[in-house]
């Protein structure tokens, strides 16, 4: 476990941060988002996620270091408890991009889908031009199981989306 870093639930104090992260519309092509949150939609969504991930189906988490920096958000989302699987986002704010907290972020949250949830398995979808996140997640063992044809759109044309599949150690 790393002591200088945590996964948390979301609290309302973290509002300003959640809405520069999700209403930065450079980010919008990632998360098929198509116009900004009002901050009442945003209070509503911190008032509601800490739920459950059996209820809600999906579960967000801030990655904060030991100053209480708030780096960036890690997901849990298209939960399947029949399955156990379910879909991993990520985000991590401008600021702290390159510094290696995506990857410590999805160790806390691959740590967090075993051990609390039992899932004995995540997925993610990245699109093919992203190199930083695909290198991210084929180092953390994620295999490349598919590819879904001109799957999203954005910056006026079609690309493609890889799967990446990883089998959580029991």
């Amino acid at each position: 476990m790393n002591r200088e870093f945590s996964l948390r639930n979301l609290e309302l104090s973290d509002l300003d941060f959640l809405e520069s992260i999700e209403n930065d519309s450079s980010l919008w092509k990632y998360s098929n988002t198509i116009k900004p949150f009002s901050i009442i939609e945003l209070k509503d969504f911190i008032s509601n996620c800490n739920q459950e991930l059996d209820v809600a189906g999906q579960k967000r988490f801030l990655l904060e270091d030991k100053d209480s920096n708030k780096l960036g958000f890690f997901d849990l989302f298209d939960y399947d408890k029949k399955n156990a699987r379910a879909a991993i986002g990520l985000v991590i704010s401008k600021e702290y991009r390159g510094r290696g907290f995506s990857k410590i972020g999805l160790q806390l949250l691959e740590n967090i889908a075993l051990k609390d949830y039992c899932l004995h398995q995540l997925y993610a979808g990245v699109g093919t031009e992203n190199i930083k996140s695909r290198n991210l997640f084929i180092s953390l063992g994620f295999i490349e199981t598919g590819v879904k044809k001109d799957w999203n759109y954005y910056d006026n044309k079609f690309h493609d989306e890889i799967i990446f599949q990883k089998i959580l150690d029991v």
